[in-house]
């Protein structure tokens, strides 16, 4: 991992189809917020998609702290599964069960004593060709997330109900616990000013949530809180100021024209609060098919302890060999 700062101090970007927004974080500032940016693009043009990505570094001051992209396409899905105590056999299958649903990626994300696998189906060829965009750009230690879970991040710990208005009638919404999402999905949405985000506390079970849907069911249900939490919320009309919760600081209010205003930079927030160390244990994003998990050794829940004879000799370079290898260890990247 290259050049990581202080920590506290990061960049979270949000790409959509028409527009790239970033900010940079940094805890010597009033809210956290040191610097934003908006960068209009042609999400469908490669070209245009970089030379944008260029122009928000430059924005942003040429910034080399970790980043954070935060992306959630049209079509895209995202569902989690409990897998407290699973080992590493077990996750595996799990994820070759997911790949019969589409399902592209996983995150691995802990919740207290509960740990969660994150199920995402999106574009995988457009969102690798975006990290390696990113990169190219000069932003460093690059890591891409779902929308959802940006948002969660920094909704707060009450919040339960997400939904980011990303275009004319395009959105994504998801239901959020502890903040960490836990099921989201492209919506429509007609007659409400963008870029918005809406931000609920409501009581919800989440119980119904604890297995797996097909896209038909996940969006009923979906919708059908949304229509619930839209009755109860003036949110929903955009007559209050969602405050976002930045790692324990309140975000700073800006008029909803400025480019820092938290309508506009929510979601690069959330992802900012990510890369710079804030926020939970959340493993890398990882494609299905890219190769088996990321070693055990790495991870200590799934660590085996190794009983050693101290009475014996010390061991040979070729006894400790067969010990590495029997535990897969490889270098640090």
């Amino acid at each position: 991992m290259t050049g990581r700062t202080a920590r506290g101090v990061g960049v979270g970007i949000e790409v959509t189809d028409d527009m790239i927004r970033g900010v940079r974080i940094h805890p010597a500032r009033d809210g956290r917020l040191a610097t934003a940016a908006e960068v209009p693009i042609d999400g469908s043009d490669a070209e245009s998609v970089l030379t944008g990505m260029v122009l928000l570094r430059a924005e942003l001051g040429g910034s080399s702290e970790p980043t954070r992209v935060a992306v959630f396409p049209t079509g895209a899905m995202l569902q989690r599964s409990d897998v407290t105590g699973h080992s590493a056999n077990e996750l595996k299958d799990l994820r070759s069960r997911m790949a019969e649903h589409d399902v592209t990626a996983t995150m691995l994300v802990d919740d207290g004593p509960r740990r969660w696998l994150l199920l995402v189906r999106w574009d995988e060829p457009r969102i690798e060709h975006l990290a390696a965009v990113t990169t190219q750009a000069g932003f460093t230690d690059v890591a891409l997330e779902p929308s959802p879970l940006s948002i969660a991040r920094v909704a707060g710990p009450d919040a339960t109900y997400v939904r980011r208005l990303t275009a004319p009638g395009r959105a994504h919404h998801a239901v959020v616990s502890n903040r960490l999402p836990v099921a989201g999905l492209s919506s429509i949405v007609s007659g409400r000013m963008y870029p918005d985000v809406d931000v609920e506390a409501v009581d919800l079970t989440m119980e119904i949530f604890d297995d797996f849907m097909d896209d038909v069911t996940l969006a009923e249900v979906l919708d059908r809180i949304a229509r619930r939490v839209g009755n109860d919320s003036r949110t929903m009309s955009g007559s209050v100021e969602p405050v976002l919760d930045l790692a324990g600081v309140s975000s700073t209010s800006f008029p909803d024209h400025d480019v820092r205003s938290v309508r506009r930079q929510a979601v690069a927030l959330g992802a900012a609060v990510g890369a710079a160390a804030l926020a939970g244990p959340i493993h890398p994003l990882e494609p299905i098919g890219a190769g088996p998990l990321p070693d055990p050794v790495d991870r200590p829940w799934a660590v085996e302890a190794l009983e050693v004879d101290h009475r014996r000799e010390p061991e040979t370079p070729r006894r400790i060999e067969r010990i590495t290898r029997r535990l897969g260890w490889r270098p640090s990247r």
